[in-house]
């Protein structure tokens, strides 16, 4: 079935515009499904709040990181290194992009205070050294990596994604699948019982001495099955447990043997 992948976008805003909607047309030719708070609605929620429930419903995260820290919560963290380490610790793929080189930037897409420029170039060293990242210097070669990084995660780590509920299979097909594999796979009494055979066998074991290994079998029948349901897997050892023969030897001829035992006889 044919899977679309939702992908957060993480960034901030009024200084990447062109970045983010280049990277969401990106998604969109690759069959994706772009998230980002260009579609976040007026909400009761916390802000942050409502990116963990956004964040929680995606199967990949992307951050694009250039000049600017951005805005921050009411503890002084920004919003898009909050959600990058959510990201982190929900065990989402994350995808960095980083501007190479942030003194090629103009001014109103830079950090114009100490502080803010602080603050950034703690979140870059984070980024850069936590995970593998991707630099870039312009919106087309942005573009390409997004496309090649998520192309490549997406392979490497499958993730759940999103199909088409009329290409679903329904529960009834499900369950009927799962009844004849049933069917099929596990082992029945009688699968068991002709594991055994009804009379005692005896089994010739040759010369003591050369200790040879001519081993007449008679008509042993085995179940056909290649492979069995853990239930019956499960029935199989209990029987089996119940069946284990007890073993002699000698060289003489049996005179009696009770069901189940073998009789190891030496010429």
């Amino acid at each position: 079935m044919k899977k679309k992948y939702q992908v957060f976008i993480s960034s901030t805003y009024k200084d990447l515009l062109d970045e983010r909607a280049a990277v969401t047309q990106c998604l969109l030719e690759m069959g994706c499904i772009p998230v980002g708070m260009e579609q976040f609605p007026a909400s009761d929620m916390s802000q942050m709040d409502y990116i963990k429930m956004m964040l929680d419903d995606c199967d990949y995260y992307v951050l694009i990181l250039a000049g600017k820290y951005g805005s921050s919560d009411s503890d002084g963290v920004g919003f898009t290194e909050k959600e990058y380490d959510y990201a982190i610790s929900k065990g989402i793929p994350v995808m960095s992009f980083v501007i190479k080189d942030t003194g090629k930037l103009i001014s109103e897409k830079c950090e114009t205070t100490g502080v803010g420029r602080k603050k950034l170039q703690a979140f870059r060293n984070k980024v850069c050294a936590g995970k593998l990242v991707k630099f870039y210097t312009d919106i087309g070669m942005l573009q390409a990596a997004v496309a090649v990084s998520l192309n490549r995660c997406i392979q490497d780590f499958p993730a759940v994604g999103w199909i088409r509920g009329n290409a679903a299979e329904a529960p009834d097909d499900i369950e009927a699948k799962i009844e004849k594999y049933m069917r099929e796979h596990t082992a029945s009494i009688a699968d068991i019982d002709a594991l055994f055979n009804e009379e005692p066998l005896v089994l010739d074991c040759g010369d003591a001495s050369s200790k040879s290994e001519k081993i007449a079998d008679s008509h042993h029948k085995a179940a056909s099955q290649e492979s069995i349901s853990l239930e019956g897997a499960r029935t199989l050892v209990e029987e089996l447990a119940k069946r284990i023969p007890k073993i002699t030897m000698g060289t003489e001829e049996p005179t009696e043997l009770k069901e189940g035992e073998i009789y190891l006889q030496y010429e």
